[in-house]
Parts: C-alpha cells; structure tokens; sequence
C-alpha cells in the first residue's frame, strides 16, 4: 500500500521498492513524506486499523522500508 500511494501522490512512473531512498531516489522531502503518511493513515483508518505513528522516527526515515517499518510499529486493531 505505501509504495502504491507514493506512486500516486508524487507522481512516479517508476517503480518503488523497499529500498527506494527518498531523499536521492524519489527528490521528496519531509512535507512529501508527511503527505504520504497521512494519507496512508487514512487509508488504514478506513480499514479498521488505529496508527499512532511516531513522526519524529518517520521524519527520520531514509527509504520507503524504513518508513513501512515505523507504519508497522504504530498499527493496532481498532
């Protein structure tokens, strides 16, 4: 799901894999990635699933992996 909506929120043809670095590899910055997050959240919400994600360990995030396992670490079951 979040290499999907990457895609889709910053525009890319290209493929995105866990190691896609964001900084070198996508040119995205901290308020991409915010948008990214939050509209993954949204989507998790929509689900039944509650993230409470730490944004100080998103930020500091440096590939699309990186930012999955920090997701993974705040999700719970509604």
């Amino acid at each position: 799901m979040l290499t999907e909506r990457i895609t889709v929120i910053l525009g890319l043809d290209d493929q995105v894999t866990p190691d896609t670095r964001f900084d070198e590899d996508l040119h995205a910055d901290s308020l991409d990635l915010v948008e990214v997050v939050e509209n993954v959240e949204q989507a998790l919400r929509d689900r039944g699933y509650q993230v409470a994600v730490d944004d100080d360990a998103l930020l500091g995030a440096r590939t699309v992996g990186e930012a999955a396992e920090q997701i993974a670490k705040g999700l719970s079951l509604a």
